[in-house]
């Protein structure tokens, strides 16, 4: 059985002398392949995963976009204003939604009230 090492001034070259010699080597050569494959399968799920980070990327650029028309002056801002300003509209908007509740409550008693006394 002639085996040498592989190094940068020699080839690496192997004659099998047994059956189970033989065996060795195609076992050897099928782990082979099956770790290259696998190591392609991992690079190109990185590559869909870039594909998807682009995706998501363009997909924030539209929110980012689509909110900057609906906040008031939000097409001025740039992202870190257009946050604090989307966050003081929201509370805006619920103290409207507070007020107008509290008014229509109000003014649903008010109709009982008249309407108990006929008016």
């Amino acid at each position: 059985m002639e085996k040498t090492l592989a190094t940068s001034h020699t080839k690496r070259s192997s004659s099998p002398s047994s059956p189970s010699q033989s065996t060795a080597v195609s076992t050897r050569a099928a782990g082979f392949n099956r770790r290259t494959k696998q190591k392609l399968s991992d690079a190109t799920a990185s590559v869909r995963v870039e594909d998807d980070d682009e995706d998501d990327e363009e997909g924030v650029e539209e929110k980012i976009e689509a909110l900057q028309t609906i906040v008031p002056g939000g097409t001025a801002l740039g992202v870190d204003a257009l946050f604090e300003e989307t966050a003081s509209y929201i509370l805006a908007l619920q103290c409207q939604i507070n007020a107008i509740k509290v008014l229509t409550s109000f003014l649903e008693r008010c109709e009982k009230d008249e309407m108990k006394f006929g008016g």
